[in-house]
């Protein structure tokens, strides 16, 4: 859809974090093993999420991440944002260089509703909801141990 391999992976590290136990950090390589980001990739993406403030990093012994903020108070579009995504960035998918809704491609009509729908899904779904996940999910299995 719109999204990179970098917002990909923020939204699996947070979601990492969102599940698991907040008194405990979590080691960068369990992280990166639990999610399946890999680990130099991890570090820059968790970087930008402790400079924004979501997360908190703890060094030394026992030392590790854990989240800043309470997960019903973060939203998808906060940690897309925090690790560079810019919903307004989207190229054209005609590939045109000045797709506008006053010179639009003959997708752009459509198209602008499926982005106003997910940035509408992306500023309203917290991770407190992924969290709590659905009977569906299997979140026991994801969990990231101590």
């Amino acid at each position: 859809m719109f999204l990179n391999q970098t917002s990909h992976y923020a939204l699996r590290a947070m979601t990492g974090l969102a599940v698991s136990d907040p008194e405990n950090p979590i080691r960068s390589r369990e992280l990166a093993e639990k999610t399946d980001v890999p680990s130099h990739y991890l570090s820059k993406i968790m970087r930008k999420m402790v400079e924004a403030g979501y997360v908190r990093s703890q060094k030394g012994h026992g030392g590790g991440f854990v989240m800043n903020i309470e997960p019903k108070e973060l939203r998808i579009i906060d940690v897309l944002t925090a690790a560079g995504f810019d919903m307004e960035d989207q190229p054209c998918v005609f590939g045109w260089s000045q797709c506008s809704s006053d010179n639009p491609c003959p997708l752009h009509p459509v198209w602008k509703r499926l982005k106003d729908c997910f940035n509408d899904w992306a500023c309203h779904t917290t991770f407190e909801e992924v969290r709590q996940g659905g009977d569906e999910i299997q979140w026991e299995e994801f969990r990231v141990s101590d």
